[in-house]
């Protein structure tokens, strides 16, 4: 009670509050900080998408070296591709044996993007999606990512 007897007597002799131009400059000082900070974070923005396509394409393409590796196979019978929500599809190697092998077997997470691979498992061509951008891979192109908004 005490303090706010000391604040009524101020406010009485027109001591008390802050001005209007004070208020004002706090608010554009405040403004200013987060504009600053909202460019800075801006610049980071779909940077999370590429890495995760490049991670992405690199479990799939070590799934299906594993797989191959697994049942003694030099090379596919033909190339394979994956797409968004699956983790499964069975590979044959070799037209005289034909064994074959479960790519979620390797591969314990379903994909996002598309991936396509050649007879020796190489990743060669993908698409992935996410955090507004898309991302896409050609194992023939320089530069071979290639990441756009949208």
């Amino acid at each position: 009670m005490k303090a706010f007897r000391g604040l009524t007597k101020k406010v009485a002799r027109g001591e008390g509050g802050f001005t209007l131009i004070e208020l004002l400059i706090v608010i554009i000082i405040l403004g200013i900080l987060a504009a600053v900070v909202a460019f800075n974070v801006a610049g980071f923005l779909g940077a999370g998408t590429e890495e995760s396509a490049k991670t992405e394409r690199a479990a799939v393409q070590t799934a299906v070296i594993a797989g191959m590796a697994d049942v003694s196979c030099g090379q596919l019978d033909s190339g394979g591709s994956i797409g968004p929500g699956d983790s499964s599809m069975t590979c044959t190697c070799g037209a005289s044996n034909a064994t074959t092998f479960d790519l979620e077997d390797y591969m314990h997470l379903p994909t996002h993007g598309s991936w396509t691979w050649d007879v020796s498992g190489v990743v060669v061509n993908g698409t992935y999606s996410g955090g507004g951008k898309t991302c896409t891979y050609d194992s023939t192109a320089d530069p071979q990512w290639n990441c756009t908004a949208g």
